[in-house]
């Protein structure tokens, strides 16, 4: 006999199963209707040759670069929905509804200038709670998936650049997910906006796109072409000084993106190739979009931990966690 709180388990996870099916079935209408990125000229980030070639020579080499994180609202969910179903380790999540911080990462470098991981969510979830500025596909999913977003008024991202008077050049994401993607409307479109190379799929056409109106400027991280740092896998030095780094990590979805800030404190962020710290400390990966994505997803969380273990001087921030491990 099954008890209750496995049903219920299996349950959601076939809510969550049918959601993703609505998803993609919404992300084609997309596709074929309005087109998403089809319409924004996408090119290749000038990724500069590195002088490094394995990190125990980056990390010996910090660089005067600063990284602030902050959160701009939270996702009150079921976290374990976001990991590997196929895990063994996934009985052992406790499938509590809890807040997961929404958070944005401050780079700022003394001649480059300020840049942001990710974005967090504008005003809007606030003024219209409690999915904002989400497509209507979106919507339909946290629906169905019992997911809500909650924000306290003057917690988004152009309340907080403007307190600390922030004016990003450009924005890398980890990946172009709704959450991460929700305060680009409040950016100006000057604003350049950096993703993995095969981040525009169908799947983010429909989550995200709407995001992105009026934006154009866009590059991408095209790994295939980057060497590989053990244990990572390809790797970028993005400004060729050694200081920032985008790690490819794909899983949750085709293209994430992991970033080293080489700091006298160095600090790895994630992104949601593990959104949070029990899931990291356990090994099981995040959820990708089909079987393969979440094959890839236990690949990269594998690497990410090696990594950790073999650099335990670098603080290790989690896609929805500020204070990381």
């Amino acid at each position: 006999m099954v008890d209750g709180g496995v049903s219920m388990r299996i349950f959601k996870g076939f809510l969550y199963s049918v959601a993703v099916l609505i998803l993609a079935a919404g992300a084609f209408v997309t596709y074929l209707l309005r087109g998403g990125f089809r319409r924004f000229e996408v090119t290749t980030y000038p990724v500069p040759v590195s002088a490094y070639r394995n990190w125990s020579d980056v990390l010996a080499h910090p660089g005067v670069i600063s990284l602030v994180t902050f959160g701009t609202g939270v996702v009150h969910m079921d976290a374990c929905l976001n990991l590997d179903p196929d895990s063994p380790k996934q009985a052992d999540c406790d499938h509590k509804v809890r807040d997961l911080a929404v958070l944005v990462h401050w780079v700022h470098h003394p001649t480059r200038g300020d840049f942001l991981i990710d974005t967090g969510f504008d005003d809007s979830f606030a003024k219209r709670p409690p999915y904002g500025n989400y497509s209507d596909v979106m919507r339909l999913f946290n629906r169905m998936n019992g997911v809500t977003n909650r924000q306290v008024p003057g917690s988004d991202l152009a309340a907080q650049l403007a307190e600390r008077n922030i004016h990003p050049k450009a924005v890398f994401f980890t990946h172009l997910h709704p959450d991460h993607t929700g305060g680009v409307p409040a950016l100006g479109p000057q604003t350049e906006f950096i993703f993995g190379k095969g981040e525009t799929g169908f799947l983010a056409r429909a989550a995200a796109a709407n995001h992105f109106s009026g934006k154009s400027k866009f590059s991408c991280i095209d790994f295939s072409a980057l060497p590989a740092m053990a244990p990572l896998g390809p790797s970028a030095d993005v400004f060729g000084d050694g200081t920032f780094w985008a790690i490819s990590v794909p899983g949750h979805t085709d293209s994430d993106v992991a970033y080293l800030v080489n700091s006298t404190t160095p600090v790895l962020l994630t992104g949601d190739a593990s959104h949070f710290g029990w899931a990291f400390q356990a090994g099981v990966g995040p959820h990708g979009w089909n079987a393969a994505g979440t094959a890839r997803g236990r690949a990269s969380l594998e690497q990410l931990r090696a990594f950790a273990r073999a650099y335990p001087s670098v603080k290790v921030i989690f896609g929805h966690e500020a204070d990381g491990l």
